[in-house]
């Protein structure tokens, strides 16, 4: 049996080790890992999770010691527990779960009769739990919980960082004024999905959408609600995009959407159901704008490999396919 010294050394140990490994790390799962894994070596548990909440979802970001059982249940804020330490924001310390309110908070099947439940706090807000168990009874001390709240914090400052860290990258790929993917990322995007179309042999199409008349709207209304016009159009594709799709603002008033994994005709049928969509809507003050009266689109479609097989002829090819459904009239598709 270890000592009382020699557990607090090796306590002291392990959260130097842990500020010094994660100081400097963006990387959140990496982050989560690390700590799981050091948490499980340092404290005699059965089992040691990181679970991370957000506005969207709860998830598990990293465990040892449970297996697919724990990566089989979908957690939630209205489990018990979760939803305990969302309103209170205090931490668990159960010695005993068959005398606790909680009990019936453990998935069928579990064996657990001792836990720590420790919240992870940003910005008064509850992010995560550091979540530890044990099938013993009182498995875990004062020391164990001290050990767990150092952590906590360190996790607390990892996931800031991380965030913050994520918002910048964001920053780097996303267009400001649409919320779609800038031209930046488009060219990296396009690049990395036509590689993967050559490597496996799979099509790709990719769109290129002009919004037509739009320098008439411009002139007409100001470049205010030409901005809500952009904006709104940004909304339209990402809402009515495909799960395989990604939609980027190319320059000014024109858009581009890649679609893997996407024959010629297929993404002919795509690009109408766009067209229409945006036809069938409204835009504030388009009826006063000539010579339409009305806000469409022209897209030009091209194909990997129907088409083209480099990235430049991609882009000139749906450019040509859009140019020329501008000569035939606007709000048309052309392949």
């Amino acid at each position: 049996m270890e000592s009382k010294e020699s557990i607090d050394l090796k306590i002291l140990k392990a959260i130097f080790g842990i500020a010094s490994s994660i100081g400097s790390e963006l990387d959140l799962e990496k982050v989560c890992d690390l700590i799981v894994e050091k948490v499980f070596k340092v404290i005699n548990c059965n089992g040691c999770a990181i679970i991370l909440i957000d506005e969207k979802r709860v998830r598990l970001q990293s465990e040892i010691g449970f297996g697919k059982r724990i990566r089989e249940v979908e957690f939630t804020r209205e489990m018990p527990l979760i939803k305990y330490i969302l309103s209170t924001k205090n931490k668990l310390f159960i010695g005993n779960i068959e005398s606790s309110y909680f009990k019936y908070s453990i998935p069928k099947g579990e064996k657990t009769t001792s836990m720590i439940c420790i919240p992870i706090i940003v910005k008064d807000e509850v992010r995560g739990i550091i979540y530890i168990d044990s099938r013993k009874t009182n498995a875990f001390s004062s020391k164990h919980e001290y050990f767990l709240n150092i952590l906590a914090h360190e996790i607390s400052i990892a996931i800031e960082r991380a965030l913050n860290y994520e918002q910048i990258k964001k920053l780097t790929v996303v267009d400001e004024l649409t919320g779609v993917f800038n031209r930046r990322k488009f060219d990296m995007d396009l690049k990395d999905t036509l590689n993967e179309a050559i490597r496996y042999v799979k099509s790709l199409s990719l769109l290129m959408i002009d919004i037509d008349y739009f320098k008439n709207y411009n002139d007409f209304h100001g470049h205010q609600m030409g901005d809500i016009v952009l904006r709104k159009m940004g909304r339209v594709l990402i809402e009515n995009k495909r799960s395989t799709d990604r939609v980027y603002r190319y320059g000014g008033e024109e858009f581009s959407v890649i679609c893997s994994e996407t024959n010629k005709e297929s993404a002919r049928i795509f690009a109408e159901r766009l067209r229409e969509v945006v036809d069938k809507g409204k835009f504030d003050g388009e009826e006063k704008v000539k010579p339409q009266g009305k806000i469409t689109i022209s897209v030009g479609v091209s194909n990997f490999p129907f088409d083209a097989t480099k990235i430049d002829y991609l882009i000139k090819y749906a450019d040509d396919a859009l140019y020329k459904a501008k000569d035939e009239g606007r709000n048309r598709v052309v392949v």
